[in-house]
């Protein structure tokens, strides 16, 4: 019975754990972040959509999508002016009859892709209703994609956009039209 067991346990610590077919999983890096508040959603940004997740570069593309809610006291954390010199900003967006708090649990990078995850909670009402943004900021990085991970589940996959290299006029002109 002992050499049965000895066997067993031989055989099981020195068996592969996984089969070679399977895809390895990229490593998980830590991404460092920060977030954000004191901002309301435009009503003109995807207005009738329950949900809402954008990844933003610049001022401008921001600044389509929140305003600043100015309030006595103000004491919010904002973005810097600066910001997109270095920065992204992810975001996501619930609008509806419940005002929806957010608790980020990690930001990481997969590869390319990078890994926002969070919690929800969230307070119905029966009159009122809500957009309600989360707002992080994090360095600029090789990636092509984010994935949003919400209570644990995947919501959404968002490709990012490859900045618009600039064309002069002559690169314009010899380009053939089709």
């Amino acid at each position: 019975m002992k050499h049965s067991l000895l066997l067993i346990a031989c055989l099981l610590t020195l068996s592969p754990c996984g089969s070679a077919a399977e895809p390895a999983t990229p490593a998980s890096k830590p991404i460092a972040f920060d977030t954000h508040d004191g901002y309301f959603v435009s009503n003109k940004f995807e207005a009738t959509a329950p949900t809402s997740f954008v990844v933003l570069k610049d001022p401008a593309s921001f600044d389509k999508v929140f305003g600043v809610g100015m309030v006595m006291n103000d004491k919010h954390h904002r973005l810097q002016p600066a910001t997109f010199g270095t920065k992204i900003v992810l975001a996501a967006i619930h609008r509806g009859k419940a005002m929806v708090t957010y608790q980020v649990t990690s930001v990481t990078a997969e590869a390319q892709t990078l890994v926002l995850r969070y919690t929800t909670a969230s307070k119905p009402s029966e009159s009122a209703e809500f957009a309600c943004p989360l707002i992080i900021s994090l360095d600029k990085g090789d990636y092509s994609k984010v994935r949003f991970v919400e209570n644990g589940k995947k919501i959404k996959l968002v490709d990012m956009e490859p900045p618009a290299a600039p064309k002069d006029a002559t690169e314009a002109a010899a380009e053939p039209k089709l």
